[in-house]
Order: C-alpha cells, then structure tokens, then sequence
C-alpha cells in the first residue's frame, strides 16, 4: 500500500514538474494599440471653416497632441483661446468618429474624421452665435 502512494506521489511530482516546464507563455496580448499611428502627433491648425467662412486666423493658438502609452490614449489640447484642457481619447472601429474625454468628464465627438501621416480632418459642432454650428478642421503637423 505504501509503495503504490509514493508511486502516485512521484507521478504527480514529475506532472507537476513538466508542466511547468511549459514553453508556451500566457503573456496578455499588447494593449494601447491604435487603429491609426498616424493620430499620435502634435497638429496645428492648417484651415478652419465655419459654415463654410474662412475662420483660420481665430484659431492661431489651436494645437492637440495624441499620445499613446501603458495602454492609456491621451491628449493635450489648447484651445484658440489659449487654455488647455487634458483627457482620454478614443477612436471608432471604423476611424470616422473621435471621442475626447475631458479630465471634468465632458465628452466632445468629432465626426468624418479623415487621418493620414500630414493631414488630420473632423467636423466639430461649436457654439454660435445664433446656436450650434458646424466647424470643419484641417490640421496638420506641427
């Protein structure tokens, strides 16, 4: 009886030990990645439109900055006025629609997002004079 423990015994040891011996790594795939590199930059204004005006030269002190790192996406923006506000971001699967997240918690959507490596492109929706109003954005690097 004592013989047939020890077998049992040594026969769990030696699994044990095998399977340890594992070549295989249960290492999480790497996460953070974008679905566009091209969106890590700093990006200055190139145009500005509002309902189709020129208005470029209001937004002079514009600039955004996407980084990626540990998994977190996060930007920097300064506003045309000269703040700046932090937050998260977030792009659609399909890369049409930008989501910033404030560090407040206010979300603000860009829509008909448009990402290449020397041109960023989105439609903002701004307050007016007279109400909400569309704002088409060029940027590029800066």
């Amino acid at each position: 009886m004592k013989k047939t423990h020890i077998i049992i015994l040594w026969t769990l040891l030696i699994g044990l030990a095998l399977q340890s011996c594992n070549n295989t790594t249960n290492d999480p795939a790497p996460t953070g990645t974008t679905t566009n590199a091209n969106l890590l930059n700093t990006w200055k204004v190139s145009q500005v439109l509002e309902v189709g005006a020129d208005v470029t030269t209001a937004y002079t002190s514009y600039r955004i900055t996407f980084a990626e790192a540990n998994g977190q996406q996060t930007f920097n923006l300064t506003t045309r006025t000269g703040t700046t506000q932090t937050g998260t971001w977030a792009l659609s699967t399909d890369q049409t629609t930008l989501t910033l997240t404030l560090a407040d918690g206010t979300s603000l959507t860009f829509s008909g997002v448009n990402i290449s490596a020397s041109e960023l492109k989105y439609t903002s929706s701004e307050a007016g004079k007279t109400g909400s109003v569309s704002v088409n954005f060029t940027l590029i690097p800066a």
